[in-house]
C-alpha cells in the first residue's frame, strides 16, 4: 500500500492449533517507527506489519463494525476476514479491512506539498518533490509497543499526482474529509480502486484473495462522488 511496506500478509500455517477462526478475529496492524540503522532514525524511520488474534464469544458485539452480536454476524460465516484499528483508537472500535486508494490526477503539487508540511496530523517521511510522503497517525495518535500507529499513506507523486492509500473504508473516509479540509480547493473528484482482501477459509485453513466486485466498487465510488 505504500512504498515502504507491502500489505499486511499472513500464513496459515502459522495459526494451526493456536486460535479458532470461530473463536475471534485476526488483527492486522501497520506501525510506523524510528529505523535505528539510519543516521537520522527518525527520517525516513521504518514500517512494521503485524497479525494478531483478538478472542470474542458470541453474545459480544461483533467486531466488524455492524452493530450485531458476533454470533449473528461474523462468526458463522465461512471466510474469515481481518480487522484493523479506526483512527482514534480502541474506543473507536475496529473495521473490516478492505485495502483501497484515492488517486487525484493533476493536482498544483507546490500548493499541495506546502499545506501538507504544516499540518501537524500527519508526519511526513519523505519532502522530496519528486515523490513527497505523509503518514496519518489519527487524531489523537496511538502509540504502542511496536511503534505508532498508521491510519493511512498520501503520497504526492512526480508533483502532480497525489495518491491516498489506506486499510478501510472508514480510514479513507477519515483521510478524504482532512484532505477537504486541508486541500479541498485544490482537488476534484478522485478515482477510488480497491485491492484484494486477504482472508481464510475456516474449514480449509487455506488463505485465498477475495476482490470487491465490480458493481460494488462502481457504487461506492458514486457514493464518495456525491459527498466530494
Amino acid at each position: 500500500m505504500s512504498k515502504y511496506v507491502n500489505p499486511p500478509r499472513f500464513d496459515p500455517d502459522d495459526l494451526k492449533g493456536l486460535i479458532d477462526p470461530y473463536g475471534g478475529f485476526l488483527y492486522l496492524t501497520m506501525y510506523w517507527r524510528p529505523d535505528p540503522k539510519a543516521t537520522d532514525p527518525e527520517m525516513p524511520g521504518e514500517k512494521l506489519s503485524t497479525s494478531s488474534y483478538i478472542p470474542v464469544f458470541s453474545g459480544e458485539p461483533c467486531l466488524c463494525g455492524s452493530g450485531k452480536s458476533y454470533g449473528e454476524c461474523c462468526q458463522p460465516k465461512r471466510l474469515w476476514h481481518p480487522i484493523c484499528l479506526n483512527p482514534g483508537g480502541p474506543n473507536m472500535g475496529y473495521s473490516l479491512v478492505k485495502p483501497q486508494k484515492a488517486r487525484f490526477r493533476d493536482v498544483d503539487g507546490d500548493a499541495i506539498h506546502e499545506r501538507l508540511m504544516a499540518d501537524r496530523r500527519l508526519r511526513c517521511t519523505d519532502a522530496s518533490r519528486a515523490s513527497a510522503f505523509w503518514i496519518f497517525f489519527g487524531d489523537p495518535s496511538v502509540e504502542e509497543e511496536y511503534g505508532t500507529h498508521c491510519f493511512g499513506d498520501i503520497e504526492l507523486k512526480g508533483n502532480h499526482t497525489l495518491l491516498v492509500s489506506t486499510m478501510s473504508d472508514l480510514r479513507m473516509q477519515t483521510l478524504l474529509a482532512l484532505l477537504q479540509e486541508i486541500v479541498g480547493d485544490l482537488l476534484s473528484e478522485p478515482r477510488i480502486t480497491y485491492d484484494a482482501v486477504p482472508v481464510i477459509n475456516k474449514e480449509t485453513g487455506k488463505a485465498q484473495e477475495q476482490r470487491p466486485s465490480r458493481s460494488q466498487t462502481s457504487r461506492q465510488r458514486k457514493k464518495r462522488k456525491r459527498r466530494w
